[in-house]
């Protein structure tokens, strides 16, 4: 029984690792998660409230085309620093044969890169974006991912070494 709990903890230890990991290898280029079409974002302030609180994970369905009059989720870069706002979109202007430009909210210019996606198919999961956020951390992926699985490394090394040491006694 104790072997069945053990094995089962380490294959959901697996699971969540892997997931992690994709996880952060789906990145864009605003180091935020995108997924099949579906961008995570994770609030981590309470400048889109009363919507959406700090911790919330909103999933937004990045792959719909946004038109005019709709409300959206989009990427502001100020001073290096990345934050998610929504704005509504009162013009979008065909640039190029692949780019478009967007005015949200009367003057604010934004670049259709900078569009994540409609806010009303967003779907809301209160305080995940709290737990993600630790596990996308640095030092939360560390913690939680690597640092268990090199004690799990160092622990079946010492388990083959004593094997050997078993077996070269009983030679």
């Amino acid at each position: 029984m104790k072997k069945l709990i053990v094995n089962s903890l380490i294959i959901l230890y697996m699971i969540i690792a892997i997931f992690l990991t994709v996880l952060l290898l789906s990145y864009n280029d605003f180091k935020v998660t995108v997924i099949g079409g579906n961008t995570l974002i994770i609030i981590r302030d309470n400048e889109l409230a009363p919507e959406y609180n700090k911790g919330d994970l909103v999933i937004v369905n990045s792959e719909d085309s946004v038109k005019e009059g709709q409300k959206v989720f989009y990427y502001e870069s100020n001073d290096s620093k990345l934050k998610i706002r929504q704005g509504t979109i009162e013009e979008a202007k065909q640039v190029t044969s692949r780019d478009i430009a967007y005015t949200l909210d009367g003057e604010k210019k934004v670049a259709g890169k900078y569009i994540i996606g409609a806010t009303e198919d967003a779907k809301v999961i209160k305080n995940a974006g709290k737990v993600l956020g630790i596990l996308e951390s640095k030092w939360g992926f560390l913690f939680i991912i690597v640092l268990p699985a090199l004690l799990l490394v160092i622990n079946q090394i010492g388990v083959v070494v004593s094997g050997i040491k078993e077996a070269k006694k009983e030679e």
